[in-house]
């Protein structure tokens, strides 16, 4: 990496002097000699010829060497392919003799292939996609084909696959694991807590609640045969793809987490950096134990937003491409599509075995609470980690469940945090949690909205009027830990429906963006939309005109830690 190159070296048949010469020109390709007339059929990779000519003709550099089996070492360079292309050089590209010395001296066979980089490249630089062999490995074992995709069956190619990376100067040498890196195998410590679904049922009976002595997972995953997928789906959908599910022999692993923070968590683990993102949700497609194309979005029919958290691989035995080359023939691609989405169905009745999202916001509470001491010792530790000041509160740390804040949210309203609320009942029992009203004189303290630092949390002038009495009417209340929640209730099985929830109080929320919703904070650019004081966003759905208000008891907090909004010292 010190000169910015990447090489791949190889241990195969290698190819002969004709071959090394035509390799890079386009819709050249040897993977089909001897093979039978059926193996050329459904050859999905090598076959069109485009690979080696894509890399020739993205860089300026590219250098080939080859040898068959203890025959000549036959060593090509090719120059200015990609300055031809873009039409920065009139001059076609140049292929001449390579006289470097080759990783090849003294192997019997095969072929290597070394690439450079520069700024005409995309990527310019090697460094800026990976500087670590920690993170080429992850890169390895996920986008290429070394990371096979064998869930749980025979490996068909056995291969051994070495990593060489140099990082100013120094060589480091690692061997890399030729199996895809699936979520559930990232470790951490504590170690996380994934379920092996099929595992977990022979031994209980699936069922959507847990038993009493099965705490609640980090996430879960499973593994089905062709006989499972056919079972789970319909019986229109089996009739319809009866000859891909008997041709192609699918096979399916799939993963989802308990919130979507983990994916973020999985990826920091496995590189060691943040920001690098090589697992993430979605549908993967894959061909005889090989990664195909890019991850596609998953077409829920239900459980849209539980969708966007779940991962699936679709596997298939000798499936065919279409012409894109990018997935499979239409009928396939449907298939997988179609399992995918019963996938998210089957696990979304298996909810109640995961955590709430936003739970346990840190990986001290994730581990197991096996009595007392261990809950006390978890609470103690949020404590120090996030501490909550703003006396006369009690609370002394955020929240850590909907509980929280339920309580936070009353102490807040004691103190004339939320002017002129008055709270009818609350309920653990009933569909909804809270009933509540405003109901105060116009000039009650803390109702109108003054300016950004004084009584920030009010009512515009306009929205209230000239009347001398603010009330509203009677406002159904939903507590929640996180937002999310309240959208995967509305989303679920949950007998709560979107358009009948007034108001949401909750501490914050886990996700930056909600599918099919939209989340808006209320600034003095949209202040007249606050219709109710203390509210900080506004919820929408897609194709609904109702709007939930939201009281974000986070927001809140930082306003009265600011200095912006005074609350009474007892």
């Amino acid at each position: 990496m010190t000169d910015n190159w990447l090489g791949v070296l190889d241990t195969g048949i290698g190819m002969s002097f004709d071959e090394v010469t035509s390799a890079f020109a386009p819709n050249v390709s040897f993977k089909s000699a001897g093979k039978s007339k059926r193996e050329r059929k459904n050859m999905y990779r090598g076959y069109k010829g485009v690979g080696l000519t894509f890399l020739a003709y993205g860089t300026d550099d590219i250098t080939i060497h080859s040898k068959q089996s203890h025959g000549e070492l036959v060593k090509a360079r090719m120059r200015y392919g990609r300055s031809w292309a873009e039409g920065n050089r009139s001059q076609s590209a140049v292929m001449v003799e390579d006289t470097d010395p080759s990783p090849l001296d003294g192997r019997g066979r095969g072929t290597y292939i070394k690439v450079q980089f520069s700024p005409s490249t995309r990527p310019k630089n090697l460094a800026k996609l990976a500087q670590s062999a920690w993170i080429w490995r992850v890169i390895l074992r996920t986008r290429t084909a070394v990371g096979q995709v064998s869930l749980g069956r025979d490996v068909i190619c056995p291969i051994k696959t070495k990593l060489h990376v140099i990082e100013d100067g120094r060589k480091t040498t690692t061997d890399v694991d030729t199996s895809f890196l699936y979520p559930h195998e990232v470790k951490r410590s504590p170690a996380y807590r994934f379920l092996d679904l099929p595992k977990y049922y022979q031994t209980h009976a699936e069922q959507s609640a847990p038993p009493a002595d099965k705490l609640r997972q980090d996430g879960i995953y499973l593994v089905w045969d062709t006989e499972r997928i056919k079972k789970e789906l319909t019986s229109d959908q089996q009739v319809q793809f009866a000859e891909e599910l008997k041709t192609y022999s699918p096979y399916l692993y799939a993963f989802v987490p308990y919130q979507g923070s983990v994916w973020g968590e999985l990826n920091q683990i496995a590189t060691g950096v943040k920001n690098r993102n090589y697992l993430y949700p979605g549908l993967m497609l894959a061909v005889n134990r090989q990664r195909l194309a890019d991850i596609f979005e998953i077409g829920a029919s239900r459980y849209e937003t539980f969708s966007r958290n779940v991962f699936v691989i679709m596997h298939f035995d000798d499936a065919k491409p279409d012409q894109g080359r990018k997935t499979l023939e239409v009928e396939a691609f449907e298939l997988a599509q179609r399992t995918a989405d019963r996938v998210v169905q089957y696990f979304a009745k298996q909810r109640e075995l995961l955590r709430p999202p936003g739970e346990s916001p840190t990986p001290e509470q994730r581990q197991v609470e096996k009595n007392h001491s261990d809950w006390e010792f978890n609470v103690r530790t949020h404590a120090s980690h996030s501490p909550l000041h703003i006396p006369p509160t009690t609370y002394i740390s955020t929240p850590l469940t909907e509980q929280d804040v339920v309580g936070l949210f009353h102490q807040l309203s004691t103190l004339g945090v939320f002017s002129g609320i008055r709270v009818y009942a609350t309920s653990q029992s009933k569909t909804y949690d809270c009933l509540i009203e405003f109901d105060c004189p116009i000039d009650q303290p803390g109702l109108r909205y003054v300016a950004s630092d004084q009584n920030p949390l009010g009512v515009s002038p306009y929205t209230l009027g000239t009347h001398k009495k603010f009330s509203t009417r009677q406002l159904t209340l939903e507590f929640k830990n996180n937002l999310d929640r309240l959208i995967a209730d509305v989303e679920g099985d949950s007998p709560k429906t979107f358009g009948d929830i007034d108001v949401c109080v909750c501490w914050s929320k886990v996700s930056d963006t909600f599918k099919g919703y939209e989340l808006s904070e209320i600034t003095e650019a949209n202040l007249d939309e606050r219709q109710y004081p203390g509210v900080t966003h506004l919820l929408r759905r897609d194709g609904d005109v109702h709007v939930v208000k939201v009281i974000m008891l986070e927001k809140v907090v930082q306003i009265i830690q600011a200095g912006k909004l005074s609350i009474p010292v007892m």
